[in-house]
């Protein structure tokens, strides 16, 4: 609900529920070594706490806009080898299976080059 971290990048906020409007959290701990605390106002990320525990780059996927220093927007597969994902010979899926139209809502990817033992601030715009 909170937080999620696959392929390739963290996911803030992926499914929060209506009910908990704001809100915030400490210590979520995520794919690639970082650490998080997270606060989300209206729903929507307000202030993002990052450290790094072994350096690289953090991808970062919000459904609002987001700014701090050397936030950047992210472009082509993320460099960082902690967030590889593994490739899936056969699909999943069942070719008889129908599904229904799926709605994506707009979110921003960033990129975010960290070095271990530092920590970042990002705010929500």
């Amino acid at each position: 609900m909170l937080m999620q971290s696959y392929d390739g990048f963290i996911y803030l906020l992926p499914a929060l529920p209506s009910v908990w409007p704001e809100g915030e959290v400490k210590g979520l701990r995520t794919r690639g070594g970082f650490e998080i605390d997270l606060a989300w106002k209206d729903g929507k990320v307000s202030r993002l706490t990052i450290t790094s525990t072994l350096g690289g780059n953090c991808r970062l996927r919000s459904a609002n806009r987001l700014q701090g220093s050397s936030l950047r927007s992210a472009k082509g597969d993320n460099p960082n080898p902690l967030f590889a994902t593994p490739s899936i010979a056969e699909p999943l899926i069942n070719e008889a299976a129908t599904l229904g139209e799926v709605s994506l809502r707009k979110t921003y990817v960033y990129d975010l080059a960290t070095e271990a033992g530092k920590t970042y601030t990002i705010i929500g715009k």
